[in-house]
């Protein structure tokens, strides 16, 4: 279900994002056509006012050599001596103008200004070069001026010359030509369009003017026109104005904000897809987190400890559910926004310090304490305090949780009265048990002391040994504050003393070793393994060395994974396997029937000397069992 949900917002979030991406690129688009045509519209109205200057400029020049002429109409050639302090007027104030001339109506160059570079010119028959003399005898004839194409002078410059025919006395006298470069004149109106890329080409489509930096690359918002001149009577051909874009040009409307705009476009369309899938996802945690609060909230009402939440100075935030109301005796509405009121002027320097020690180190856990209730009874609390807000720049907030555990303490009152009386009575048991085993062990002395009979003497001896084998279990067990173990190892060492002191008198040396390793264990094992220890040894002393002055005994007890191993070893004449399980003496039966007691598996290798070694599980059989 979380999956479909979490693909649901994925989906939804994908698809308000692509919406908006589109909506971007469209928008993007049309204006990006707006732009171009801006773009179209300026290169254009900039192609259209250039042409018209270049235009008028051109025109302006051939006016200027049309008075010149028109000064010798004028005065009939009586103007002739003084034409050439005009033409460097004329050629000193328009940069266009490089030299006038006179050409006789023979096509011959008379006259030349200036003449200084030009000194090649004079006498020049202009008829000798055909791209001059059909233009020039058409201009003579239909007294038009005639503009040339461009072409490479004589004196040196490319320049287009300029025939204006000249008139007077009735009659044709000649030519006042002008060699025109227009160069500086165009650069001039170009000045401050270095995003533009101009060319001007004559009618036989060769360039005369060319500026700015080209792209090299046939633009289609290019400017295209032809200048014509014709209507102004002047006999040329169509000149050729190309007005392209440049680098400058396209660095100008192509800035980093133009591309910019759609970036910051799509990114602030992929922004708001994912804050519409954080939206999506906090509205769904904070529907979560008002569900659990609510289930929280319900959890803690019905709970049946006391809940509540306090702030560090002991003033309750929040909670204080229906438990808290029952087991202390306030209502809600009495304890929100009030100390704790349970907690007494008795019990507030507890409280305190336990405040000190919950923000230094930590939860408490499982504290018992002693409140007061609202009727002013005690009551005995179990607390449990966590922290639940953990920044440190905020007031910490602490729940809390009380159990109410005044039965708890009752009972626990009347069972640790039970166990003491308990422990009475067992010490008392066992001290009465062991009492009574030293009375019957002394009456066996006493009887003792009357016999003459050595056997008969030495079974009461044994019969006493077994009797205080069983004393000294409980006489451990009533110095101990255990009345179910004891230290085996104790006991034993105690055993094994009592049964030398019993045959001390003996001329024979015998010396035990022992290697005990074991934990305390019960009394329903303790006394059989006593008393098949005391059997062993009994045994080993009466006929083990017989004819030897020095015997040894090994004893090893040894406890792992809760078995139990004894070892017990003699280095005596040994017995055979056969005449221990035919045996029918008391010593022996008793070694057979305490063995089943135990539940042990056992062993018997006489090879060298006589050792008997056997395994029991700890806390199995024991002396409580049927044997």
């Amino acid at each position: 279900m979380d999956a479909l949900k979490l693909k649901y917002r994925v989906l939804t979030s994908l698809l308000v994002g692509l919406i908006l991406s589109f909506s971007v690129v469209f928008i993007w688009m049309q204006n990006n056509q707006k732009i171009q045509q801006s773009r179209t519209d300026t290169i254009n109205e900039t192609g259209k006012l250039l042409f018209q200057q270049f235009r008028n400029n051109v025109i302006e020049s051939v006016y200027t050599l049309k008075n010149l002429k028109s000064r010798f109409e004028v005065t009939n050639g009586n103007y002739f001596d003084y034409w050439e302090y005009d033409a460097s007027l004329i050629i000193e104030q328009n940069p266009s103008f490089l030299l006038v001339e006179w050409i006789d109506k023979d096509m011959i160059i008379r006259r030349i200004e200036p003449i200084q570079g030009n000194e090649k010119a004079i006498g020049l028959d202009i008829s000798q070069f055909d791209y001059r003399r059909s233009d020039w005898q058409e201009a003579r004839d239909d007294s038009l001026i005639n503009f040339t194409h461009w072409l490479e002078l004589v004196q040196g410059p490319n320049a287009f010359l300029v025939d204006a025919p000249v008139y007077f006395k009735d009659g044709f006298k000649g030519t006042i030509t002008a060699a025109m470069n227009f160069k500086e004149e165009f650069n001039a109106i170009m000045a401050g369009l270095d995003q533009y890329h101009a060319v001007l080409k004559d009618e036989k489509g060769v360039t005369f003017y060319e500026k700015g930096e080209s792209l090299n690359t046939s633009h289609p918002n290019e400017f295209t026109a032809t200048i014509d001149f014709r209507s102004e009577n002047i006999n040329t051909g169509d000149w050729t104005f190309t007005l392209k874009p440049n680098q400058t040009f396209e660095s100008n409307f192509t800035d980093l904000g133009y591309y910019l705009n759609l970036a910051l476009g799509l990114i602030l369309s992929v922004l708001v897809a994912v804050l519409i899938f954080i939206a999506q996802i906090t509205y769904s945690a904070h529907k979560k987190a008002r569900s659990a609060n609510e289930k929280v909230r319900a959890l803690i009402d019905s709970s049946p400890m006391a809940i509540y939440t306090i702030n560090k100075n002991g003033i309750v935030t929040d909670f204080w559910n229906k438990a808290a109301e029952e087991m202390l005796g306030w209502a809600k509405e009495e304890a929100i926004g009030r100390f704790i009121p349970h907690v007494t002027k008795k019990s507030e320097a507890e409280f305190k310090q336990l405040m000190s020690e919950r923000l230094k180190e930590g939860n408490i856990r499982n504290k018992e304490i002693i409140r007061t209730r609202k009727d002013g009874s005690p009551v005995h609390l179990r607390l449990n305090v966590g922290r639940i807000v953990e920044d440190q720049k905020a007031d910490p907030q602490m729940l809390v949780a009380l159990e109410d555990i005044t039965k708890e303490k009752e009972y626990q009152k009347r069972l640790e009265n039970s166990v003491r009386e308990t422990e009475v009575l067992l010490s008392e048991v066992h001290h009465r048990v062991k009492n009574n085993l030293a009375i019957i062990a002394g009456l066996i002395d006493l009887q003792k002391q009357g016999l003459n009979d050595k056997t008969l003497e030495a079974l009461l001896e044994e019969t006493q040994n077994r009797i205080f084998s069983i004393a000294g279990v409980h006489e451990l067990l009533y110095n101990t504050d255990s009345f179910t173990e004891v230290t085996f190892d104790k006991y034993i060492l105690t055993l094994i003393e009592r049964i030398k002191q019993t045959y001390k008198s003996s001329k024979q040396e015998i010396h035990i070793e022992y290697d005990f390793d074991a934990k305390p264990i019960g009394i329903n094992q303790a006394i059989p393994l006593g008393l098949l220890l005391n059997e062993l040894i009994t045994n080993s002393f009466k006929h083990a060395f017989p004819g030897r002055t020095k015997g040894r005994i090994e004893i090893a007890l040894h406890e792992k994974n809760n078995q139990i191993k004894v070892v017990y070893s003699d280095n005596g004449k040994g017995m055979k396997n056969s005449d221990f399980d035919s045996s029918q003496t008391l010593g022996v039966t008793l070694i057979k029937t305490l063995i089943l007691q135990l539940d042990a598996e056992y062993e018997i290798d006489t090879t060298n000397g006589f050792t008997f070694s056997f395994t029991f599980t700890k806390g199995g059989k024991g002396s409580h069992s049927n044997i």
